[in-house]
């Protein structure tokens, strides 16, 4: 185990946007913090580095962070009638140092006092209490009702500056002052009168000096509150009562003589951020970032009608919008950001993140994600440098070196459950769970033609051979279907009608002559895509996740719900090896390199693990060593294969591991999980070989120059059959085998691999004797019977390879 070394990460793309200030910077203004699936990140801001606390057992809802820095708290969910924990980390050691689980379900919110004694906690719906941890002592002190019983349930706190024992609590129909006893630390607490106001408060934020505050409100204006506290922070505050100073919004346009209108945010106010000066920050659910000012009114303000909820108070200094309810609304100050080049960091629910300059107020997007799991990755074939994902509602494609988003392709209310690239490169091809499937252009992405109604319960599987004229489609009924692929249609082929379960994956074999379908019935089917039938079924005692090929085409890999990764012979169909791949969850995606040496997992144990091809006979079994529980956790290791020991060991992931690919020159390997984050990881130097040089360029003629579908289409019917009949390859005599039996039958069904009927062989004789193809007469028909397969869509117009109309 000493010679275990750690699998370097390339980059990490994530941010959980949903929790509710759940991005925080840090006091020195040179990290920030945010949660990602289970964990917590702490990123530098300059280095982008990150460090991982982990520790908990669900996703994180909310993130704190003390005062001065010296902690981290955090929160997560759990299932319904499970405690949730609240745990407490030192910000220098990366350590945890208290955890309490004295809440039900959900942590909803968490702050510190202003002297970092006490972490306050505040459970979610099904808990409604607010609870004390005393940092120093480590251990819980004291807890309370967050709310009267007449009330709603309280979803936001926040602690005082100035006096060390005080808080403010906000939620449905509630806003309430607390202080804790110092002696014997009882929780008192004082409701804010607000009358017959009613409001349902989302964010709360508190001035310097502690003398007022604001409340944001789902009904998108403010509650102006005044504390009441003496200036002293050691008077007693038994006598003080909160007060409600108004409801106010922001102004509309201005009429002379006349009361300006109320404007409200129209999905509420998110975030809230007092500035030095007085204005605030102010974040709306419907992506609206605003810094307001109050006016100052001249002479009695203007009268409106007696029932106005709210008063017209500020006006809007600078504004922007950005996609996305705003969750979270940070300010950096450093030495090296002052003054005008201060930045305001913004968190939206749609998990991203922009730094504002607070000058100029253009936004900026540092950090995007899918906000949802992540259900596949594809690589362009032969290219490296990109790569796309798929997820809920969207198709992204990044760059590899920059990890940036370069195209996101959106589809709202679907998910998107397998996307690949097609062998020229000239569009993205996708699975929907809608039972679409769609094809885009790579750099635009524009809908080059979609097959509606592909299958009636989703699909959920997707793979096409290397010259782009057959697609194989799996869905969630368990058929199989494969689809002829042209520029001005889209044509069924044939339905394959064997698994009774979902079909989880398909991949075409090296060849393009077969393909391999997955399900979760623990049936694994080899077909025949010239014969478009079954040629090999294998069975086992697992929900099968992942299949694919070896490289020669003559072994298969297969990952399931049993844990483990299985090596099947494809001609005999019987099982030559087993490994176990995960100790805890099954196995979720599986990838092999070109050349295969190497192939990764990736499982519901949120771990991504890398082995080596073995030299000598496959049947020989690896001895896994027993990992301790505390390393069972979003880890990646380097397996030697035949010691059955591992080299490498990477962290990262922050939830089950859906998917992993490696690029393909075999230097990265790309994973995502389902808590949408992505891991490039790089494989070690090790392992990576050398290019070879590439063989020496020969001029290329109009014979034997490389053309794509859209050109191959376009040629006249002799140039065609000319092309079909020279081939690629030389003729080299040999004994016929099974595939040429099949293509030298005169089947009723066209296929790129055989001749369709005599009339095709006789046009092809004509074109090898002549350079003019005779006329056809009219009166000749073909003899070969019409394909009364219905067209499942047709695309309107005719697109050439960039997806531009012709």
């Amino acid at each position: 185990m000493g010679d275990v070394k750690n699998l370097e990460s390339y980059a990490i793309i994530g941010f959980d946007g949903s929790a509710i200030r759940g991005l925080k910077v840090h006091p020195d203004s040179e990290h920030i913090v945010y949660p990602m699936g289970n964990k917590v990140c702490i990123q530098e801001w300059k280095t982008k580095k990150m460090y991982f606390l982990s520790g908990h057992s669900n996703s994180v809802s909310t993130v704190a962070i003390s005062p001065r820095g010296t902690y981290v708290g955090s929160g997560q969910i759990n299932h319904i009638g499970f405690k949730a924990s609240a745990k407490v980390w030192d910000f220098k050691k990366k350590i945890q140092v208290g955890s309490h689980e004295l809440h039900k379900v959900r942590v909803e919110s968490l702050t510190f006092s202003s002297d970092e004694r006490y972490m306050i906690s505040l459970g979610g719906r099904d808990d409604g209490c607010v609870v004390l941890w005393d940092c120093f002592a480590e251990s819980a002190t004291g807890t309370a009702a967050a709310t009267r019983l007449t009330t709603g349930d309280a979803v936001t706190l926040t602690a005082l500056n100035l006096r060390v024992n005080s808080f403010v609590t906000g939620g449905d129909s509630n806003l309430r002052v607390w202080n804790i006893r110092a002696e014997s630390k009882n929780l008192d607490v004082i409701d804010v009168a607000l009358g017959k106001l009613r409001r349902s408060v989302r964010c709360i934020a508190i001035n310097k000096d502690d003398t007022y505050g604001y409340a944001g409100t789902t009904t998108g204006d403010m509650i102006k509150f005044s504390i009441n506290y003496p200036s002293d922070p050691t008077a007693s505050v038994n006598m003080c009562k909160p007060a409600l100073i108004g409801c106010l919004a922001k102004c509309g346009p201005w009429k002379k003589g006349r009361r300006p209108e109320s404007l409200c945010y129209s999905q509420g106010i998110e975030s809230i951020l007092i500035m030095d000066d007085g204005c605030l920050i102010v974040g709306g659910g419907d992506g609206t970032i605003d810094v307001l000012d109050e006016i100052n009114w001249k002479g009695s303000f203007p009268k409106g009608k007696i029932l106005d909820p709210n008063k017209p108070h500020f006006k809007a200094l600078k504004t922007t919008k950005l996609e996305g309810s705003i969750t979270s609304l940070e300010l950096m100050e450093s030495p090296d950001l002052r003054g005008n080049k201060r930045l305001l960091l913004a968190g939206t629910r749609s998990s991203e993140i922009y730094a504002i300059n607070v000058a100029t107020f253009n936004p900026i997007l540092v950090v995007t994600c899918h906000r949802c799991a992540i259900n596949d990755i594809a690589f362009p074939h032969g290219m490296s440098g990109v790569f796309a994902t798929a997820g809920s509602g969207d198709v992204r494609v990044w760059c590899l070196e920059t990890c940036q988003e370069l195209l996101r392709i959106v589809v709202p209310n679907f998910t998107c459950s397998a996307v690949l690239f097609s062998g020229d490169g000239k569009s993205i091809v996708s699975a929907w769970n809608d039972g679409n499937i769609r094809a885009f252009t790579p750099l635009t992405g524009r809908l080059i033609y979609a097959i509606f109604n592909t299958h009636n319960k989703g699909t959920s599987a997707l793979d096409m051979t290397d010259d782009g004229r057959t697609l194989i489609s799996g869905g969630c009924e368990g058929q199989v279907r494969v689809w002829d692929i042209r520029p001005e249609q889209q044509t069924l082929k044939k339905v394959l009608k064997e698994h009774k379960s979902p079909v989880s994956a398909i991949q075409v074999s090296p060849n393009n002559k077969e393909a391999v379908s997955a399900g979760t019935d623990g049936s694994c089917i080899i077909w025949d895509l010239i014969s478009l039938s079954r040629r090999q079924v294998m069975y086992a005692n697992t929900l099968f996740m992942c299949v694919c090929f070896e490289p020669q085409g003559c072994q298969l890999l297969t990952g399931g719900s049993d844990r483990r990764v299985a090596y099947w012979e494809t001609g005999s169909g019987n099982l030559a090896r087993e490994l176990e791949a995960s100790k805890i969850g099954a196995v979720n995606g599986l990838h092999i390199t070109r050349n295969g040496d190497l192939f990764v997992t990736g499982g519901n144990d949120q771990m991504v693990k890398v082995s080596t091809k073995p030299v000598e006979s496959i049947s020989m079994k690896a001895k896994l060593r027993h990992l301790p529980e505390s390393e069972r956790t979003w880890e990646g290791r380097l397996w030697k294969y035949q010691e059955g020991i591992y080299t490498h060991m990477g962290l990262g992931h922050a939830g089950a591991v859906t998917c992993c690919r490696f690029s393909p020159d075999a230097r990265y390997i790309v994973s995502s999980c389902a808590a949408g984050s992505i891991i490039v990881w790089k494989v070690p130097e090790q392992y990576i070989r050398k290019d070879a040089p590439p063989p020496p360029k020969t001029p290329q003629t109009a014979e034997t120059s490389a053309k794509t579908l859209q050109e191959e289409l376009r040629l006249p019917l002799a140039e065609k059959a000319l092309q079909k009949a020279a081939g690629d390859r030389p003729y080299v005599p040999s004994a016929p085998n099974k595939t040429e039996k099949i293509e030298a039958m005169d089947t009723t069904r066209g296929s790129v691999h055989s001749t369709c009927c005599a009339c095709d062989s006789a046009r092809t004789n004509n074109t090898k004797t002549s350079d003019k193809p005779k006329p056809t007469p009219t009166g000749l028909k073909c003899c070969r019977p019409p394909d009364n397969l219905p067209t499942r869509t047709t695309s309107k117009e005719y697109v050439c390879g960039s997806g531009d109309k012709k």
